[in-house]
């Protein structure tokens, strides 16, 4: 999945997460679900997040590979367990959601995602599959893009204003 649609589609089931349960949806978890949205292709140089890495991203690459570590569960519930349980903020709720819906719309994806790295390498996907910079990601794209404004206009901010509350 291309940058863009990983931080829509963030965003929007930020905001329906936001639209049905007691979270909020302010600026700060907004750029949590989207730098989370994109954290996990810090394995992948010439991905969006890691030509912006400083190195960090190949030597991520050399040492797991592209959708390898970071786009595991483990990976995931270490980041979640070690930014929740240390600094829980609107900000790390959102980093820690998006990251998940990262991996979630590439679970979706052609390729699929090694879940269960490192106990086992087999990459696991979903029975419908979109393939990256298809027609069908461009439709994902601006499906979930009308999901965020819908989800933004009917309850996902409560209150004028909230969108500022950090």
């Amino acid at each position: 999945m291309r940058y863009h649609t990983h931080i829509v589609s963030s965003l929007a089931i930020g905001a329906g997460v936001a639209t049905y349960t007691p979270v909020s949806f302010t600026i700060a978890y907004a750029a949590g679900l989207a730098i989370g949205g994109l954290l996990p292709d810090i394995d992948e140089p010439n991905s969006y997040i890691g030509r912006r890495s400083l190195g960090v991203a190949k030597q991520v690459k050399r040492a797991f590979g592209h959708r390898g570590f970071t786009h595991s569960l483990l990976a995931w519930g270490a980041i979640t367990a070690v930014l929740l349980l240390q600094h829980f903020s609107s900000f790390t709720l959102g980093l820690c959601l998006g990251y998940a819906f990262h991996v979630l719309a590439d679970y979706c994806s052609s390729q699929g995602v090694p879940l269960l790295w490192p106990f086992s390498k087999k990459r696991y996907r979903f029975i419908v599959t979109y393939r990256t910079s298809s027609f069908f990601e461009t439709v994902l794209f601006y499906c979930f893009l009308a999901l965020f404004i819908y989800f933004l206009t009917n309850g996902a901010i409560e209150e004028q204003g909230s969108l500022f509350l950090f």
